[in-house]
Protein backbone atom coordinates (compact mmCIF):
# COMPACT_ATOMS: atom_id res chain seq x y z
CA UNK A 1 0.00 0.00 0.00
CA UNK A 2 1.44 3.35 -1.05
CA UNK A 3 1.77 6.20 1.43
CA UNK A 4 -0.44 9.11 0.47
CA UNK A 5 -0.27 12.77 1.38
CA UNK A 6 -3.83 14.09 1.27
CA UNK A 7 -4.75 17.62 0.29
CA UNK A 8 -5.33 19.69 3.43
CA UNK A 9 -2.87 17.73 5.58
CA UNK A 10 -1.55 20.26 8.09
CA UNK A 11 1.17 20.21 10.72
CA UNK A 12 4.42 21.73 11.86
CA UNK A 13 7.53 21.14 9.82
CA UNK A 14 8.89 19.03 12.67
CA UNK A 15 5.83 16.76 12.55
CA UNK A 16 6.29 16.21 8.81
CA UNK A 17 10.01 15.49 9.29
CA UNK A 18 9.21 12.94 12.01
CA UNK A 19 6.40 11.27 10.04
CA UNK A 20 7.73 11.01 6.46
CA UNK A 21 11.09 10.17 4.91
CA UNK A 22 13.23 12.87 3.37
CA UNK A 23 12.81 11.45 -0.15
CA UNK A 24 9.01 11.31 0.24
CA UNK A 25 8.91 14.97 1.32
CA UNK A 26 11.22 15.99 -1.52
CA UNK A 27 8.91 14.23 -4.00
CA UNK A 28 6.09 16.38 -2.61
CA UNK A 29 7.79 19.79 -2.70
CA UNK A 30 9.73 20.04 0.58
CA UNK A 31 13.45 20.19 -0.11
CA UNK A 32 16.10 19.82 2.57
CA UNK A 33 19.33 21.57 1.61
CA UNK A 34 22.75 20.59 2.85
CA UNK A 35 24.53 23.92 3.53
CA UNK A 36 27.87 22.21 2.91
CA UNK A 37 26.84 21.38 -0.68
CA UNK A 38 24.67 24.37 -1.60
CA UNK A 39 25.22 28.10 -1.20
CA UNK A 40 21.90 28.73 0.56
CA UNK A 41 21.05 30.37 3.86
CA UNK A 42 18.08 28.14 4.64
CA UNK A 43 17.86 24.44 5.38
CA UNK A 44 14.30 23.72 4.16
CA UNK A 45 12.80 25.02 0.93
CA UNK A 46 9.00 24.89 0.68
CA UNK A 47 7.40 24.93 -2.76
CA UNK A 48 4.50 27.41 -2.54
CA UNK A 49 2.28 28.94 -5.20
CA UNK A 50 4.73 31.87 -5.24
CA UNK A 51 7.81 29.66 -5.73
CA UNK A 52 10.23 28.28 -3.15
CA UNK A 53 10.29 29.92 0.27
CA UNK A 54 12.56 29.15 3.24
CA UNK A 55 11.32 27.54 6.42
CA UNK A 56 13.58 28.55 9.30
CA UNK A 57 11.66 27.13 12.27
CA UNK A 58 10.56 23.62 13.23
CA UNK A 59 7.31 25.29 14.35
CA UNK A 60 6.38 26.70 10.91
CA UNK A 61 2.94 25.37 9.97
CA UNK A 62 2.65 23.67 6.58
CA UNK A 63 -0.52 22.71 4.72
CA UNK A 64 -0.37 20.46 1.65
CA UNK A 65 -2.33 22.01 -1.23
CA UNK A 66 -1.71 19.20 -3.75
CA UNK A 67 0.57 18.69 -6.76
CA UNK A 68 3.70 19.47 -4.70
CA UNK A 69 2.41 22.89 -3.56
CA UNK A 70 2.36 23.91 0.13
CA UNK A 71 1.05 26.79 2.19
CA UNK A 72 3.63 28.09 4.69
CA UNK A 73 2.65 29.95 7.84
CA UNK A 74 5.77 31.28 9.51
CA UNK A 75 6.01 30.65 13.26
CA UNK A 76 5.86 33.84 15.30
CA UNK A 77 6.56 33.39 19.01
CA UNK A 78 4.28 35.24 21.39
CA UNK A 79 5.86 38.28 22.94
CA UNK A 80 6.19 38.28 26.69
CA UNK A 81 3.66 40.62 28.28
CA UNK A 82 4.71 42.57 31.30
CA UNK A 83 8.09 42.10 32.91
Amino acid sequence: MAIELKIGTRGTREEFEDTYTRSFLEDHGLLKFDPRRFAVNCVWGVHTKYGYMCSFSFDDVLTYMGHGIWDLKVYKPEKCKGA
